[in-house]
Formats: structure tokens, C-alpha cells, sequence
């Protein structure tokens, strides 16, 4: 296998030497720009740049005696020999993007980049702080002037070990031109191919993690766990922020802080753990992993390591360190003999005993006081990953804040603590897919906000319920489900804590997540593979589109959603939130609803909805009902086959836990859908590949959504038989849905699967029908909420209002032959129900605007 410096190394016939400068065509539009005082050039991993040995692009040279010309077809290089540095005299660049052309020129201004990210979003309301100014916001590798210079002339070297070596040469120039016009997918791959791919967090990674800055004492941890145990919340992750350690000194109290030698806040540094909350801490994380949680420790390291630390004499062994005076052990990252002993004596024992993962949470000096300019978050990140997956075969795993350009490498991001309020949920979204930018993939956000703004009094602090139930839809579909908040008595997130109808949507959020764990987690392999992280803006898929730069409240979640949280509040019942659909067919998340793109799409919606847009033909894995953590993987699957002529999906598996997937230890089963107007076929491939704990056996439940009832259903050229209720080896047709639930039965791997739903165009549903009865649904209930009166409500309103109960009889009962015209006859008595709702109730007593409130309510 190469070392990492050969990986680094560059192929022969990449590079092209002339004098002091040396110019390699990574690939056909990224170009590194050397310029070396002395001829001598670096060929050391960077911060930035990790591999360069990329297969050689076809490229042309051209060269005389004063010029120099390499043409790639998608960039043409142009320099003028000289001794001096790079200038607008000597290089200039085109870039070639169809008919466009654009030149480049050291020292051109870019005027439209698209942003990259920041380090934290600390005490910012949305994107502003408490002083006023504004997020101080990184460049990203994208920007609509088609071209992005990195600057890396700077960076802190790597050598083959992983440590830090000091900077270039003083005055060298070592730049990397991205020239990519509006090719924006194939930039982030380029980026990927020499930055490094983003690494997968393990799965269980993707589940709900529990957060509170709170002195939890074990006792109270486990009455938690049994309150989500009791409540059937699902929950994989555990984090005790630094109140598991003791901290001598702390206090924000007036007149009670303290600071140690090193001049920081007394207590925050801590490795040991706090006997009075956690008698027996061995214990404590035994249980925790009994109960399928993963445990994570937050560590302010800074203050070194204290003359009080259980591991205090350990440590200063290792080091050799003078322990007659108890002076503390000074913290240096950047030094091998600390960094050595702190694993060695104090953290990976820590880990024997159970802990997972750390949380690092460094908020001290920007740089390293040992090798200035290096960043500390950047160096700490690096450091504490690389060492997890040293230390054995699991995938590395931190949570911290942005370092800069490479830390991608190291995931998971913590963006600190952002004021609860409607503003920084609305930042959050856009925030999180410019990340996608610089491949920061996967930020996790405080949700719910972390601290109220410190103008409010405290007896007026109260977390509003409706703006949680939205930040946790908003969790949902954000990279890391991850809920925290400051110490303060009155802010709680326990879902049980908000009653009906805000504890609903905040449990069906809950819920969801876990059922859209296998389409997250193969997002999560598709960024590996191709760079583009889970949630990124709307102009990677459609950079034409002068919109898609316009609408940063929404983004595409993986490949096949589009997903606009609600950042709004309630108004009269149902919020108004415009998404830009792109052009082309979407469907709502249901299948209800299909829309022509191309367009703004206005309207409002209620506590409970979330506007979720799926691309036609898409196949959405579903985990079933029920899930309670991520740890292991059901024996089920559910395919979500949404309508279109077709659609393909490759649905992807591994051992969710080991770096075996960089070996190509992991399996894919290929899946096709083809819809004609007689039939639906869905073609399941045998599973391939391999990896350790691969399943032997699988039962699929195929769900064909938004469908007309079928004439008839086989599987594998067997007919099946229709069955009200679920069973294996059956079919049925869900009203509630409007969809064929066709039950296949536990099969190995190694089958494949050949479903066909057969239909008579004649009894082809009116579009539209499935958001026609929930909308009389929801009006039929708003009207009993608020008719105040004993007298029954007229038949038609009752029926139309609970419409999928009266065609599932239509379905259920009867003969198989007559099924899809019973279903067809059922829905038109609902169509003209439907159409005479406002006439009906106009004709009842109650009062106007309670009759208006109805009708808008079929209107939303």
C-alpha cells in the first residue's frame, strides 16, 4: 500500500517544470500553480491537499522560448517565462464552459461566491451576533463567476505519521485553480479527489441524540432513558456535557469566577469523573450500552491537565514531568510526548471503560502558541480522528466546531450555541448546505437553539412550542438529529414536555427520522463516493437557474428530496411558506399531490406539514414502524416507489460501524421501476457484495404510491392474494395513502424480486384525490371543533370527511373482480361530496366566519 507522501506525489507526466515554477494538471479543470524562489517544490501533504497521484488528464503543451501553453479542453493555461512570481503579466487562464469563456488572472477580484462556512454560530441570532455584526462567513469552493482559487501557499505540512511540520517557504506561492463554469458537481468531486473524500460517520450517528447542559447524576440519566424507553422514543445517542467531570472553580456568579495559572475559567478542563453524580462510572457506561446508547464526554482542553486528575501522577510519568511542586501539566497540541501521554494515560482508558466518541469543545486561543497560525479547532480535530481509527478498525468520530479548508476530513461539526428564535432556525438550512461547499457535510445544530437572548428575563424564558416542533422537522432533515440547550431550569426538549398538538409533530419528527434512516445513511455513501454532501443548496442541480440562488431556505435532501422547512410562525392556523419547485414533475411526500416546476409554488401549512418534494420515479428505503435505535439494522425494508414513467435506486448496506466500506466491504441491491398506464413493474436485483454481518435473509414491503387499485399482483409471475390486513405474501390497497402495500416474504439476499401491478385504464382515479380527502378531512374537523351545537353534522359533510374509511369497505369487501370499479364508483360519490362541501355547510347555521374558516381550510 503507498504512504500517504506518495499519495501526495504527483505522476511524472502531471507535471510540467519551467524555472522557478511548476505547473500540475491534476485534473481537466484543477491546475496547481507553483512559484519557488530557490526551484525547489513541495510535494508534502498539506491542511488542504492530501492526494495528487490522480489519474493524468489529456492535456496539451505548447511551448517556445518565451511562452507556455497547456490546453485541457476545459482550461487554457497561458504563461510567460520569467524568474518572478506569479502576476497578471505572466499566467492568465480560460475557462471554457460551452460557449462561455472566462479569463483568470492572479489578482482578479471574485465577485460571486457562493460561501463556504464558519468556524461556530456562538451567541448569533441567525446570522448576526449580539453586538450587531454579521457572520464573518469563509469562502467557498463555488462561485458564479465559474472559477475559485485555493491559496495554499500557507498551510501547515503533514508528514506520514499525521503530525503537523512547519510552513513552506517563505514567499512561495502554491495555489490550486478550480476552473469549473457551471459544472458545480464535477468542482466538488475535484475538490474530493484532492482534499480528501468525507469520511461516513457511523450509522448510528444518523439517530436521535439526547443533549442538555445539566449536572445529570447517573440516577437521573436512567430515569430519562426509561421516560424514552416508556414514551417508545427511539434514541441512540447519549452526551454529558462537562458536568461529568469535576470542576473545581466554576461559577459565572458575580464575584465567584475564578481562572487557573494558565489564566482560563476554573473548571472546565476535567478527565475525571464527578463521584458525587457518577458513584460508579464503570457501571454508568455498561448500562448505557445496555440499553444501545452510544456515550460521548465534552473535554475543554485547555488548561491542561490538573494537579487534582486521577491521572495527574500517569500522566507526568509519561512526560517525565516534575510532580514535587503538583504544578499543572501545560497543554500543547502540537506537542507528540503531550498529546502521546493525554491518549495513552488519560483518554483511552476512558474509552475501556465506554466512552465513544469525545466532544470536543475548544473556545480558548485561535492558534497554537508552538507553531503560530495553526489553528487549535483545525489541529484538535485532525488529531483526536486520526487517532480513533489508529487505535482500531472503527470509523473516527468527533463532534467540534469548523477548522478550515480539510477539516472535512474529520466529522462530525458542532455549531455551537445559537439564540432560540424564529430568526436562527430560519439561518440554519442555509447555513448547513453552504457548508456543502467546502464538503463540511455534516454540521450538527443545537436544535431547538441553545440560549435565549440575554435581554430577556429570566422568568420570562420559555421555549415557544410551536418554534421546537419546527426546529425538530428541520432536524429531520439536517445531517445530525441532535438536540441541546444551555443550564437553565425552565428550557426543556423532552418531547413528553409539550402536550397536544405541539408534542405530536414533535414525536411524528422523531419518528420519521427513523424511518428515513437507510435513505440517509446511502446519502451518506454517496457523499463519500462523490463529494456532494446530503444537504446542499439548489444550484449544484440547477446552477441556469438564477432561483435556485435566491430560495436559501431550502435545499436537496440526498438525491431525490427537496425540502423546504417551515421557519415561520402560525397564522390563523396554517403557516404561509413559498418554494421554488425547479423545473420538471415533483411530487408532495405522500404521493398525494403532483406539481409542474419551473415555477414558486405559494402556499400555507399546518403544524404538521412539511413541504417535501420528491423527484418523479424516485424509490425512497424505509425502515418500518418502531425503530428504536440504529445499532442494528431489521430483517425489513420498505420501498417507497413514487409515480413516474421510471426510476431507479441502489439501495446500500454495511457494517455501519468499521472502516471496511474504504475496502469496498459493503453491498448494493439495484432497484427499477417502470409505470405504463397497464402496468407497474419494480424489479428488486439480488444483493451484491459483501461485508461482515451481511444479512442472509430480507422481507421487502413495496408501497406503489399515489396508484389506482390494480386489476391484480404478482410477484415473480405468481399471482399474490389480497389480504386486508398485512401478511406476508399478500397484498392490499391503503386508502389512507392511496397506495398498492404488496407484503413479500423473507427471501435470501441472493433472489431477486420481480413485482407487476396489472391495471385497467378504465378505472383510473381523477389527480389530485388523495390531497382532495385530506384537506375534507382536516375541514370536517376544524367544523366539529366549532359547531357548538348537539344537532348531527349534514351526511355528505360526515362521509367526505372520513372518505378513506368508506373506500377501504369499497376495497376490503366483495369480490376480487369487481374490486377497482367498486373503487372507482366510491371515489366519484366522494368528488361530488367533495365539490358540494361549501354549498353544504353555507346551508348550515353556524356562523359566517366559522363557514369561512371551513372553506379555507379545503383550500390550503
Amino acid at each position: 500500500m503507498p504512504s500517504p507522501r506518495d499519495c501526495a506525489i504527483a505522476h511524472e507526466g502531471a507535471t510540467v517544470v519551467c524555472g522557478n515554477v511548476r505547473f500540475t494538471v491534476l485534473t481537466p479543470r484543477v491546475i496547481r500553480l507553483e512559484w519557488s524562489a530557490i526551484g525547489v517544490f513541495d510535494d508534502e501533504r498539506t491542511q488542504f491537499a492530501v492526494y495528487r497521484a490522480l489519474p493524468v488528464p489529456p492535456f496539451r503543451l505548447d511551448e517556445d522560448e518565451r511562452t507556455l501553453t497547456i490546453d485541457t479542453g476545459s482550461l487554457v493555461l497561458r504563461y510567460t517565462k520569467g524568474d518572478g512570481p506569479f502576476d497578471a503579466v505572466n499566467l492568465a487562464i480560460d475557462v471554457i464552459d460551452g460557449d462561455r469563456r472566462t479569463t483568470w488572472v492572479p489578482g482578479t477580484v471574485q465577485r460571486e461566491n457562493l460561501g463556504g462556512t464558519y468556524r461556530t454560530l456562538d451567541r448569533y441570532d441567525g446570522d448576526t451576533w449580539q453586538d450587531g455584526s454579521k457572520l464573518p462567513l469563509e469562502d467557498g469552493l463555488l462561485a458564479r463567476d465559474g472559477w475559485h482559487v485555493i491559496d495554499d501557499s500557507a498551510s501547515f505540512r503533514i508528514d506520514d505519521d499525521g503530525w503537523v511540520l512547519p510552513r513552506k517557504g517563505e514567499g512561495d506561492q502554491d495555489f490550486y485553480f478550480f476552473g469549473y463554469g457551471r459544472a458545480f458537481h464535477t468542482a466538488i468531486a475535484d475538490f474530493a479527489a484532492i482534499s480528501g473524500p468525507q469520511p461516513m460517520p457511523p450509522r448510528f450517528v444518523f439517530g436521535y441524540w439526547w443533549s442538555r447542559y445539566w449536572n445529570y447524576s447517573d440516577e437521573e440519566l436512567r430515569i430519562l432513558v426509561a421516560r424514552f424507553d416508556k414514551e417508545r422514543i427511539p434514541l441512540d445517542v447519549l452526551v454529558l456535557d462537562m458536568d461529568w467531570h469535576t470542576t473545581p472553580g466554576l461559577s459565572l456568579r458575580e464575584g465567584h469566577e475564578h481562572t487557573d495559572v494558565f489564566g482560563e475559567k476554573s473548571g472546565w478542563t476535567g478527565y475525571t469523573f464527578n463521584r458525587s453524580l457518577f458513584p460508579d462510572p464503570v457501571a454508568f457506561m455498561r448500562w448505557a450500552h445496555g440499553e444501545q446508547l452510544h456515550v460521548t464526554l465534552n473535554l475543554h482542553p485547555a488548561s491542561g491537565v490538573m494537579p487534582h486528575e486521577e491521572k495527574y501522577e500517569a500522566m507526568a510519568r509519561q512526560l517525565s514531568w516534575n510532580t514535587s511542586t503538583k504544578a499543572p501539566i501545560p497543554y500543547e497540541g502540537t506537542s507528540r510526548p503531550y498529546m502521546r501521554a493525554l491518549f495513552d494515560t488519560i483518554l483511552h482508558p476512558l474509552e475501556k471503560q465506554g466512552v465513544d466518541f469525545w466532544w470536543l469543545d475548544w473556545q480558548q486561543w485561535a492558534d497554537s502558541k508552538a507553531m503560530p497560525g495553526l489553528s487549535n479547532t483545525w489541529w484538535l480535530n485532525h488529531v483526536f480522528f486520526t487517532e480513533m481509527q489508529r487505535h482500531d478498525d472503527a470509523r473516527g468520530l468527533i463532534y467540534h466546531r469548523w477548522g478550515g479548508l480539510g477539516n472535512h476530513r474529520y466529522p462530525i461539526g458542532f455549531s455551537g450555541d445559537s439564540v432560540i428564535t424564529w430568526t436562527s432556525l430560519a439561518y440554519q438550512p442555509h447555513f448547513t448546505a453552504m457548508a456543502s461547499n467546502v464538503l463540511y457535510g455534516y454540521w450538527s445544530h443545537d436544535i431547538g437553539g441553545h440560549t435565549f437572548d440575554k435581554s430577556i428575563p429570566r422568568e420570562d424564558r420559555h421555549l415557544d412550542p410551536e418554534l421546537y416542533a419546527r426546529w425538530m422537522q428541520y432536524g429531520v432533515f439536517s445531517p445530525v438529529f441532535r438536540t441541546h440547550s444551555a443550564k437553565e431550569a425552565s428550557l426543556h426538549k423532552e418531547p413528553w414536555h409539550f402536550g397536544p398538538p405541539y408534542g405530536d409533530a414533535i414525536f411524528d419528527a422523531i419518528r420519521l427520522r427513523y424511518r428515513l434512516a437507510p435513505y440517509i445513511y446511502g446519502a451518506s455513501r454517496d457523499a463519500y463516493d462523490t463529494g456532494v454532501s446530503i444537504v446542499r443548496p439548489m444550484y449544484y442541480d440547477w446552477p441556469e437557474h438564477d432561483m435556485a440562488y435566491n430560495v436559501p431556505g431550502q435545499y436537496m435532501f440526498g438525491n431525490d428530496l427537496l425540502v423546504a422547512p417551515v421557519t415561520v410562525p402560525l397564522k390563523d392556523g396554517a403557516a404561509p411558506f413559498p418554494v421554488w419547485l425547479p423545473p420538471g414533475l415533483w411530487y408532495s411526500r405522500g404521493g398525494a399531490e403532483s406539481f409542474e416546476g419551473g415555477q414558486v409554488f405559494e402556499r400555507s401549512y399546518g403544524l404538521h406539514e412539511i413541504p417535501i418534494f420528491v423527484r418523479p420515479g424516485s424509490v425512497i428505503p424505509l425502515y418500518p414502524e418502531g425503530l428504536r435505535h440504529l445499532s442494528t439494522v431489521p430483517s425489513t425494508l420498505t420501498l417507497q416507489v413514487f409515480p413516474g414513467a421510471e426510476g431507479d435506486a441502489s439501495l446500500y448496506d454495511d457494517d455501519g460501524a468499521t472502516q471496511g466500506y474504504q475496502r469496498g466491504e459493503y453491498a448494493r441491491t439495484k432497484v427499477r421501476s417502470r409505470h405504463g398506464t397497464k402496468t407497474h413493474r419494480v424489479h428488486i436485483d439480488a444483493m451484491e457484495g459483501s461485508y461482515r454481518g451481511k444479512p442472509a435473509m430480507r422481507a421487502y414491503t413495496v408501497e406503489l404510491l399515489d396508484s389506482d387499485v390494480p386489476d391484480a399482483v404478482e410477484v415473480n409471475g405468481r399471482e399474490l392474494p389480497y389480504c386486508a390486513t398485512p401478511a406476508p405474501g399478500t397484498w392490499l390497497f391503503d386508502t389512507m395513502w392511496l397506495c398498492i402495500r404488496v407484503e413479500l416474504e423473507p427471501a435470501s439476499v441472493d433472489e431477486a424480486h420481480d413485482i407487476v401491478a396489472r391495471f385497467d385504464p378504465v378505472y383510473a382515479k381523477p389527480p389530485g384525490l388523495l390531497h382532495r380527502m385530506r384537506r375534507a378531512r382536516d375541514a370536517v374537523g376544524y367544523l366539529k371543533q366549532v359547531w357548538n351545537d348537539i344537532s348531527a353534522l349534514p351526511d355528505d359533510i360526515d362521509l367526505a370527511g372520513q372518505a378513506a374509511r368508506v373506500l377501504a369497505y369499497t376495497v376490503d369487501e366483495g369480490d376480487n373482480a369487481g374490486r377497482a370499479a367498486r373503487f372507482a364508483e366510491a371515489v366519484r360519490e366522494f368528488e361530488r361530496r367533495f365539490a358540494a362541501l361549501p354549498d353544504s355547510v353555507a346551508a348550515t347555521p353556524i356562523d359566517d366566519e366559522l363557514k369561512r374558516g371551513f372553506v379555507e381550510r379545503l383550500g390550503w
